[in-house]
């Protein structure tokens, strides 16, 4: 199986990441079954052959410029040594149950991106005091903090007019980088095909893992 690389080169970020809300503007919060969530100030993120092909892809914002690239090779997983890089998960898949390195600390997958019952597809993570729980189906999927239950922080769809990923991550809050690539690493885990260790179909994998490096030592949110 293949070893997996994100990385990419130093873009402006400030540009199109979120602008704080006027105080005197009201934004109607948008609920997870209510589809007007255009009303909401959002950062939508493309990511080609995203739908086929998660792991070799980039995560690129509206005007094209790639944030994430997401790699895999035949070799162990390794750091990328090019200036400005820096790892941000490393993903083995090459055993029973695959276990990563994200912000320093290795970690099971399954333990990190847990499911919320054993014949539940949702999964959750826990990022500083709140939890966050994937609500999803083949084609979408929804991301609901647990102080929140009702406003979606992000959500992603299939482009059915082509091979690629939606996401969006809606900015009312403050989204900062640590949340922003929790975001990202969960859903490249969730669309990866792979079994995170406690599935039925949990079987091992051979010499293999993911690189999560994004554009820049200086890329802020």
């Amino acid at each position: 199986m293949a070893a997996a690389s994100i990385y990419t080169t130093e873009v402006p970020v400030d540009e199109y990441l979120h602008r704080p809300s006027s105080p005197t503007t009201s934004i109607s919060p948008t609920l997870v079954n209510i589809a007007h969530y255009t009303e909401r100030p959002s950062l939508k993120l493309r990511i080609p052959s995203g739908a086929s092909d998660i792991l070799n892809s980039v995560v690129a914002n509206a005007a094209g410029q790639s944030l994430y690239s997401i790699s895999s090779n035949s070799k162990p997983t390794t750091l990328v040594s090019c200036a400005y890089n820096v790892e941000v998960a490393t993903v083995q898949w090459d055993r029973s149950n695959p276990r990563m390195v994200f912000r320093r600390k290795k970690i099971k997958c399954k333990t990190w991106l847990s499911l919320t019952g054993p014949q539940n597809e949702s999964r959750v993570f826990t990022h500083g005091d709140a939890q966050f729980t994937w609500t999803q189906g083949s084609t979408s999927g929804y991301l609901i903090p647990s102080n929140r239950p009702g406003l979606a922080v992000a959500q992603w769809h299939i482009n059915p007019r082509a091979d690629e990923l939606i996401l969006e991550i809606f900015q009312e809050s403050p989204v900062e980088s640590d949340l922003f690539e929790a975001i990202v690493l969960s859903l490249v885990l969730l669309r990866s095909g792979r079994s995170l260790g406690d599935s039925p179909e949990n079987i091992v994998l051979t010499n293999s893992g993911n690189l999560f490096v994004p554009l820049s030592a200086n890329f802020r949110f």
